[in-house]
C-alpha cells in the first residue's frame, strides 16, 4: 500500500502511512483554487498547528478547504505529529515526535517521507521551536529550510482515513484504489 495511489473525488492522494485501521494521505499536488495554487501564511502567531485560531493554515485546511471536499465525511479525525526541531531540543527529532494534534486535516512532518518530488516550497508541521515564528518548509531544492510563519508557501495537505473503504483499483497512477 505504501506509495500507492488514490482517488477521492477528483483528488489524487497518495498513501505515506499504514496504520492497524486507518491510511494516512498526501495530497499529490497543491491545493488549487480555479486552476490556481493556492499560497497561505502557516500563522500569525506561532508555528503550533492551531486549527481554532483563524488565519492560520490549520483552521483553513479544518474550515474552509475541509468543508469543500465531497468525501469530507470519511476523514477521519485522528493524532498528527506536531513538534518543534531545533536547538531548544538538541536537534533530538524523538523530541519532535512527542507532540501531537487532534485533527482532521494536517501537513506532513519534517519526518514524513515526501513522494512527490515535482512539488516544493509547501510548509511541514514542524516548528524550529516552541511558540516560534519560524517552521520547516520543503524548498526547490527538496531541502528542509525554515520559514517565518507568515510567509505565503504553496499548500500540500495530509488527511486519514479508513483502510477499508479503499476497495476499487490497485493503487497505480492509472488505477488508484477508489471507494466503492
Amino acid at each position: 500500500l505504501f506509495g500507492s495511489y488514490v482517488k477521492l473525488g477528483n483528488d489524487i492522494w497518495r498513501i505515506y502511512q499504514i496504520h492497524q485501521d486507518d491510511v494516512r494521505l498526501v495530497l499529490n499536488d497543491y491545493i488549487k483554487i480555479n486552476d490556481e495554487t493556492l499560497t497561505y501564511q502557516y500563522s500569525n502567531k506561532t508555528s503550533y498547528h492551531d486549527d481554532t485560531k483563524s488565519g492560520s493554515i490549520a483552521y483553513y485546511l479544518n474550515h474552509t478547504y475541509l468543508n469543500s471536499l465531497p468525501y469530507k465525511s470519511i476523514i477521519k479525525e485522528v493524532n498528527w505529529t506536531n513538534g518543534y526541531y531545533g536547538s531548544n531540543s538538541n536537534y533530538d527529532y524523538e523530541q519532535a515526535l512527542n507532540s501531537t494534534i487532534n485533527t482532521k486535516v494536517a501537513l506532513i512532518s519534517i519526518g514524513d517521507i515526501r513522494l512527490n518530488n515535482e512539488l516544493d516550497n509547501y510548509f511541514t508541521l514542524t516548528g524550529a521551536k516552541d511558540k516560534s515564528s519560524m517552521v520547516y518548509s520543503i524548498n526547490k531544492n527538496q531541502k528542509l529550510y525554515t520559514k517565518s510563519i507568515q510567509t505565503k508557501l504553496n499548500v500540500v495537505p495530509t488527511i486519514s482515513l479508513e483502510k477499508e473503504l479503499l476497495v476499487k483499483g490497485n493503487g497505480t497512477i492509472d488505477s488508484p484504489f477508489e471507494m466503492e
